[in-house]
């Protein structure tokens, strides 16, 4: 018998193939939805079906195993040609995946299956097999002698999902005949006037939009090369380690020449961990595959999902903390955004709604941005909302630009929607979203047009563990900036100061290479000097100084050079995130401590430049 720690990898490779069989399953459905011809990817289904149904039997999950075998029986009868897919199949079937799922994460947290009940679900499954000129047998399959620990080991080196090669196999009967017992159902809309019935037990689109994956980003594989080089680096930093004791006792005038070997080895080491902790974004985004099918369904709208730049590398951390505000964003764009069939062809849209979902990586930070081509925002509704709530006030409102008043539904509790449905309509999903985009330094922008269709672009780092920072002092404090985001430092002294800060529109602007950027102060953005000074008075404070240190920083496609005391070097910090007291300051992104034990601000470089133009 294997010892736990054996068992415990056992239990890993058993969650790791089952997991990656699920989402392989569950996006060869939603494909399958749209194709239902292509008999290929049924048999690929079914081979996962058969691969998860195996792992359970070894690892003796029985009712994992039952629910996995009638599963595969539909299949197999898809397979042969005797059922076509359609959506009353794809969403029992896809149901099946949801419980295998959550049962999973069951017996992660207590080693069992708990007190999972799949014979509503089984049910339906059975019910597929009525036509009489069906034989089949949906009966459990037939009992088997487990396999001994010690085969399974070494069935774990094998990776091919084939059955007869499958890492944990089973080869039980995969047809037999039995009667089909009757359904709990609970309704659910579909799609036109069609209705489409769910069994007790089978997640709702309720359940499954906010149910997110973050099982699939617990682990990451590292190939066995990699693993050497990790290794061997690590080995070179303790040679280098003790040589640096030796120099320190015997030849302290070599102190520095060893330093300097030792930090480039630091450096190489956390730049090479963090490549492993970039996981490409597309891995959260095939769950929305799902969450738009179920939207779909449940709001009666055809909506098509396309996916752009989902090779882009994301942090781990970053990829959960956005998981979330991007399935409101979506949920919203269905339900509030897409247009019904009906009303989109008398107006001359095509009868499906799109939404496209985009990333790419620039400047060190991941431009995400959720697009839909539905009905927009209505700037009148949100204004009219907030004066009817005593949000804003009339003064207020007459002073608003366009840009501003749509902000307001990033307000918590802020909806314009009359009526509150299950998937939104209680003014918390944007909160959520600024929330995260907050939590993690991120920002937004929100371009919408009546009729047409709306747009959030949003920016975030694209890690929060270990960063390159330009250190920089203002007024007695240390704050960092990412390194990633800052083009050039310009230093000005005596009369290059007036030579090259200029006004214009009342707002000082620094020339840099023939042009003119704008130049925002610091303090001004903390709120500690002058922040009711007018552009011209900042202007001449400028002038009459006898020194001007100026970051020229990059936020998305826009220069901007920012004022501070002084320019001190730079650093690799390890960010941890802003404290909660802290996490209304927009312009903060992160926290980290100094080699003196000081704690300093990762300055929000984009939340600094739309911090500028508020105070224009």
């Amino acid at each position: 018998m294997f010892d736990e720690e054996t068992k415990k990898a056992l239990m890993e490779e058993f969650f790791s193939e089952n997991r990656e069989a699920l989402r392989r399953i569950e996006k060869g459905l939603l494909d399958l939805e749209t194709d239902p011809g292509d008999r290929e990817r049924v048999n690929a289904i079914f081979r996962d079906m058969h691969t998860v149904k195996g792992n359970c039997r070894m690892m003796s999950f029985p009712r994992l195993e039952e629910l996995a075998h009638r599963a595969e029986t539909v299949l197999d009868l898809m397979r042969d040609g005797h059922l076509v897919m359609d959506q009353k199949i794809g969403t029992i079937l896809l149901g099946v995946v949801d419980g295998v799922g959550r049962t999973l994460e069951e017996i992660a947290r207590s080693g069992s299956e708990g007190a999972s009940d799949f014979s509503s679900i089984i049910g339906a499954l059975e019910g597929f097999a009525t036509p009489a000129s069906v034989a089949v047998d949906l009966s459990p399959p037939t009992e088997m002698v487990p396999e001994p620990f010690n085969n399974i080991a070494e069935k774990l080196t094998h990776k091919s999902t084939e059955p007869d090669r499958a890492i944990l196999s089973c080869h039980g009967p995969e047809t037999t005949t039995r009667s089909a017992k009757p359904a709990e159902t609970s309704s659910l809309a579909g799609d036109g006037d069609e209705t489409v019935t769910l069994p007790v037990g089978v997640a709702s689109p309720r359940e499954t939009e906010t149910a997110g994956n973050p099982g699939s980003l617990e682990s990451i594989r590292l190939s066995l090369s990699r693993l050497d080089t990790l290794m061997n680096q690590v080995g070179e930093l303790g040679a280098s380690f003790n040589q640096l004791k030796y120099v320190l006792s015997e030849r302290p005038g070599q102190v520095d020449q060893i330093l300097e070997v030792h930090g480039k080895q630091i450096h190489w080491l956390q730049e090479e961990v963090i490549k492993y902790r970039l996981q490409p974004i597309g891995r959260i985004w095939e769950q929305y595959h799902r969450l738009v099918r179920d939207l779909s369904v449940e709001t009666g709208r055809k909506v098509v999902l396309e996916l752009v730049g989902e090779e882009t590398e994301v942090d781990r951390n970053v990829l959960v903390a956005i998981n979330e505000l991007l399935g409101h964003l979506i949920r919203n764009a269905v339900d509030h955004g897409i247009e019904p069939s009906g009303e989109r062809s008398a107006l001359g849209k095509p009868p499906a709604g799109r939404i496209t979902l985009a990333a790419e990586q620039k400047h060190g930070q991941i431009l995400l941005e959720i697009r839909d081509d539905g009905r927009g925002i209505d700037p009148g509704a949100i204004l009219n909302k907030a004066l009817a709530t005593g949000r804003i006030t009339p003064e207020q409102a007459a002073s608003m630009k366009e840009a501003e008043i749509i902000r307001l539904i990033m307000a918590p509790g802020f909806s314009t929607a009359r009526e509150i449905s299950r998937i939104s309509g209680r003014g918390t999903g944007m909160d959520v979203v600024q929330a995260a985009l907050d939590k993690i330094g991120g920002t937004i922008v929100i371009d919408s047009t009546p009729g047409v269709g709306s747009t959030f672009r949003m920016s975030i780092p694209q890690t929060m563990a270990i960063v390159s920072a330009l250190m920089i002092n203002d007024s007695g404090e240390t704050f960092a900036l990412p390194q990633a985001n800052v083009v050039e430092l310009v230093s000005f002294y005596g009369d290059d100061i007036r030579r090259n800060i200029e006004g214009k529109m009342q707002s000082p602007m620094v020339r840099v290479r023939e042009k003119l950027l704008p130049l925002v102060p610091l303090q001004r953005l903390l709120r500690r000097d002058g922040p009711g000074r007018s552009g011209q008075r900042e202007l001449e404070r400028i002038h009459s100084a006898r020194e001007l240190h100026v970051a020229i920083l990059q936020a998305q496609e826009q220069l901007f050079g920012l004022e501070v005391g002084a320019i001190l070097g730079h650093a690799s910090l390890l960010i941890k995130p802003i404290d909660r007291m802290f996490s209304h300051i927009q312009i903060l992104a992160g926290t980290a401590v100094l080699p003196d034990g000081g704690i300093t601000f990762l300055l929000n470089v984009s939340a600094l430049l739309e911090g500028s133009e508020k105070r224009e």
